[in-house]
Formats: structure tokens, sequence, C-alpha cells
């Protein structure tokens, strides 16, 4: 099983992040598909307000059948 998702428009992901804003109604998450975790500073750049930032929280987005051990990824 591959280790990336494939999006409609042919990019991959990667990484999974969640943006977490505090609002007057409590927190509002976004949710950003990355191939690169470098693309998270432009993303969080457009807004909302970074001061507004509560937590952001970054997954890889792989199943969880492909999830491995640091000792086992020393292995490879």
């Amino acid at each position: 099983m591959s280790d990336v998702i494939e999006r409609p428009d042919t990019t991959f992901v990667r990484w999974i992040a969640r943006v977490f804003y505090r609002s007057e109604n409590g927190l509002v998450d976004v949710q950003h598909d990355m191939e690169e975790l470098e693309e998270l500073q432009d993303l969080v750049e457009r807004g909302p307000n970074w001061d507004a930032i509560e937590k952001i929280e970054i997954r890889r987005a792989i199943s969880s059948e492909d999830l491995i051990t640091i000792e086992e990824a020393h292995q490879l």
C-alpha cells in the first residue's frame, strides 16, 4: 500500500495539518492537505489571522497498516 493519498487533482497528500482558531463560538478547525510541510506557511498566511491560532496538529496521511516504529525504520 502506498504511503500517500492521491487527490483528484493528481497531487499527493503526505501530510494533513489541522489549524485550530479561537472564535467567539469556540475553536474552529481548518484542515489542510499537503504534499510538503513547507506548504503550511503559505496556508497559514492566507488567514484567518494567525494571532487567533490556538494550536496546529500535523500528521502523516497514511493508513494505520503502513505505520512502523522508529526501530523498524532504522532497519530499512
